[in-house]
């Protein structure tokens, strides 16, 4: 039986097993910025949702490199209930029943395995837009309102890298777009909506730990949606409040760094290089501390303190 979630503000149900047909689709390969994919999945449903968000990205030759996500599914032999594995790299890591949480399933196993095997790259967890050719990281823990407040600042017009990774390229100390599609938590579907991001007609997912999800297409924004490389202009290390009036506080640098390496997925490979590389990024960027109230006035304030934030190379002090 295909379990649905309600219709949320006019976001339809996600596609699940119950679209099973017996002719699957053969592996999709995809390079999402620097990252190589390959999806083989045997719930067609998902396919499409999957290739609904990444179809600019598809290339025709599998990459000998590539992030190999796997999606079966299979009846117990005991209880003839339906079970969904996804693999990556052949590795399990996630077993559901719920037909809605295979699409965030599938997004959790790419950043899994971006998380830990991706070279070339120092990530920090992170979501990440730009304006003016200058990154602004809101580096945090689960939980803490990145990626809501890198929405509201794509509906402001401002441009994306990632909601999930701040990614340093080792030889240019630049930041790099990862632009994954957006998962977007039911809470802030009707904030966003009223600021202008485009949910409707998108579907709805259940993610273990956030309930209910949209996952959204970057680009349904609008066409230029997505950065290129850039470095850093501001860091700002978010803490959501409810009922808070928005504040930002400079934090030094060098706390900054500190915190940067704390979440960080990959430091540790890189220790010293990897603190002079996250040194020199931070020398061209203003930090802060966001203690994040309602979207639309945190959106406001971020605009007008960072709008007079100094370009990259002109330091304040």
């Amino acid at each position: 039986m295909t379990v649905e979630s309600p219709a949320v503000h006019g976001i339809r149900p996600a596609a699940g097993a119950g679209s099973r047909s017996p002719a699957c689709s053969g592996p999709r390969h995809y390079r999402v910025g620097p990252v190589p994919i390959t999806l083989i999945c045997d719930v067609p449903g998902v396919v499409r949702e999957f290739h609904a968000c990444y179809r600019r990205y598809q290339i025709d030759v599998p990459p000998p490199d590539a992030f190999r996500i796997e999606v079966v599914s299979r009846r117990s032999p005991r209880s003839l209930r339906r079970y969904h594995h996804i693999r990556g790299n052949g590795e399990p890591l996630f077993v559901t029943r719920r037909p809605d949480e295979i699409m965030p399933h599938v997004e959790w196993a790419i950043n899994s395995l971006v998380a830990r095997f991706l070279p070339g790259y120092l990530s920090i967890h992170a979501s990440c837009v730009a304006r003016g050719g200058r990154g602004v990281i809101f580096p945090a823990e689960p939980g803490r309102g990145k990626s809501t407040l890198a929405a509201g600042l794509l509906a402001a017009g401002w441009s994306y890298l990632s909601d999930e990774f701040a990614l340093f390229d080792l030889r240019s100390g630049l930041l790099v777009p990862y632009p994954k599609a957006l998962c977007i938590k039911a809470g802030s579907f009707a904030v966003l909506e009223a600021l202008g991001l485009p949910l409707q007609g998108a579907p709805v997912h259940h993610k273990r730990y956030k309930g209910r999800v949209a996952i959204v297409d970057p680009f349904a924004i609008r066409r230029d949606v997505v950065s290129g490389p850039c470095p850093a202009g501001a860091v700002v290390f978010p803490r959501y409040v409810e009922g808070a009036a928005p504040r930002l506080e400079r934090i030094s640098r060098a706390r900054a760094i500190f915190e940067l390496t704390r979440v960080s997925f990959n430091f540790p490979k890189y220790r010293a290089f990897g603190f002079e590389l996250l040194a020199d990024a931070v020398a061209q960027a203003e930090c802060f501390e966001l203690t994040a109230g309602e979207l639309p006035a945190t959106v406001r304030l971020l605009e007008a303190t960072l709008a007079a934030v100094p370009a990259a190379g002109r330091q304040t002090g």
